[in-house]
């Protein structure tokens, strides 16, 4: 019985997979697209949790490249989950969009379907950048999101590259050193401005400062502080 529910865990992942592989080439042909030109370890897709017949897909498109670098054209479409067509597109340049990978590396990208109901009628998604420095005395890593709302046929971006996550620093590589670490949380609040909800934004700020002891041990202290501050709809977008 448990080699059977393991083979089919397995053979409902491998469906699954097919199936969602099938409609990102349908999508790509569709957009008219080179597939050796798409960057098919950051292609995501995920089905909408509130409506199961859409489907979130994120296609970065490759403008330019070589060792350890490259540049990406964002493709964020909704499409019908079942045959693929597509219903609403957002194109952006990678000379905006900030999709670049170099010296910091762009390693991740995921789709947030937390429910962030941004207006009476309106239900954003998130789509998460993750970016990891290479330096070991300098480390880095950057967590950006940006929020999108669909409009008829068109995804409007309402949060751009917003951080979410900090964690840098510089040390000897050995002990000592300095740190920050920054993680915020979005929370839609009840005040509106300009017909959008204002987010509420709470942000939990850690400082670790390594050093040597007395006995030659390497120790931590950590300091732990909160900043709240709020997003407000300019008409446009949240600033």
């Amino acid at each position: 019985m448990k080699y059977f529910i393991v083979f089919l865990f397995f053979a409902v992942n491998l469906i699954s997979f097919a199936q969602s592989e099938s409609l990102i080439n349908k999508v790509v042909k569709q957009l008219h697209l080179d597939k050796s030109k798409i960057q098919n370890e950051l292609v995501v897709s995920t089905i909408i949790p509130n409506n199961p017949n859409e489907t979130i897909i994120v296609i970065p498109e490759i403008v330019d490249e070589g060792e350890m670098y490259f540049e990406l054209n964002s493709h964020i479409l909704i499409i019908d989950s079942k045959s693929g067509n597509i219903k609403s597109h957002f194109f952006e340049s990678s000379k905006t969009n900030n999709w670049i990978s170099d010296a910091i590396q762009l390693t991740e990208i995921t789709i947030d379907t937390a429910p962030y109901k941004v207006s009476k009628n309106e239900r954003a998604f998130g789509i998460r950048l993750h970016f990891i420095g290479s330096s070991r005395p300098n480390p880095y890593e950057n967590e950006t999101i940006s929020l999108f709302v669909q409009s008829k046929n068109k995804l409007k971006k309402v949060l751009n590259n917003y951080e979410i996550l900090y964690n840098g620093g510089e040390w000897d590589t050995d002990c000592e050193g300095k740190f920050v670490d920054e993680r915020k949380v979005l929370i839609i609040s009840n005040n509106k401005t300009n017909g959008f909800f204002d987010i509420f934004v709470k942000n939990k700020i850690t400082e670790t400062t390594n050093y040597i002891n007395e006995n030659g041990e390497c120790n931590s202290i950590d300091k732990v502080k909160t900043k709240k501050t709020s997003l407000k709809f300019n008409g446009y977008e949240y600033k």
